[in-house]
C-alpha cells in the first residue's frame, strides 16, 4: 500500500540542498527512536558487503538512508517526523524464499502482502515503531544480504551525473 503525499511531506530532512549527516537522526530524534535508528544502522552495516549512503531520492521520498551491496539495494530508511520506516524490494525469487521461512513476523508478512509491484519487484514498506519491529526487520535484511551475496554484482559503467553550474544551469547546456 502506498504512503500518502502528506506522509512523505513530514520527512525530517526535506531540503534537497541540505544533505543531513549520516548520524543526524541520532541527535535529531527523541531518545527511543534514536536508539532504534542506531540499532538499524549498526545491524544493517554489519552484514557482509553492505554500504550506507545518504541520498536525496526525489520530491517524494526526499532524503533517505540507502543500504546496498554494490549496485544492488538492500533497503532504504526514512526519518518521517519522529518515526522511522523502511522500504525494501523483493524479487519474485526472494519473495518465494521469504515465504518458505518459518515464522515470518506478521508485520513483515503484511508489508509483503500490501506491497506495490513495479516490473519485476515488489516495493514493501514497514513502520519501525518499536524494538521488536527493528529486530524482525534486521533478520529479514540479513537474509536478503545473504541472498544478494550469493550472486555476483553486475558491473555497469557508472553513469555520468550532470552537475550544476555557478548560475544553477546544468553543465553542458
Amino acid at each position: 500500500m502506498g504512503r500518502s503525499a502528506a506522509y512523505w511531506a513530514a520527512n525530517r530532512y526535506p531540503d534537497e540542498s541540505v544533505e543531513p549527516a549520516a548520524s543526524a537522526p541520532l541527535e535529531d530524534l527523541p531518545p527511543a527512536a534514536a536508539a532504534r535508528f542506531r540499532a538499524l544502522r549498526d545491524g544493517l552495516r554489519e552484514n557482509s558487503g553492505v554500504a550506507e549512503s545518504v541520498r536525496f531520492m526525489g520530491a517524494t521520498w526526499r532524503w533517505a538512508w540507502e543500504y546496498g551491496i554494490g549496485s544492488r539495494k538492500l533497503c532504504w530508511l526514512h526519518v518521517i517526523g519522529n518515526a522511522i520506516s523502511a522500504t525494501f524490494t523483493l524479487s519474485g525469487a526472494e519473495e518465494e524464499r521469504l515465504r518458505r521461512l518459518p515464522r515470518l513476523a506478521s508485520d513483515l508478512a503484511r508489508a509483503v502482502d500490501e506491497a506495490q509491484r513495479t516490473g519485476p519487484v515488489k516495493w514493501c514498506w514497514l513502520e519501525l515503531g518499536d524494538r521488536r519491529a527493528v529486530d524482525g526487520f534486521l533478520r529479514l535484511a540479513a537474509r536478503k544480504a545473504e541472498w544478494l551475496n550469493e550472486r555476483p554484482a553486475t558491473h555497469r559503467a557508472p553513469r555520468p551525473r550532470r552537475g550544476r553550474g555557478a548560475e544553477g544551469e546544468s553543465e553542458g547546456e
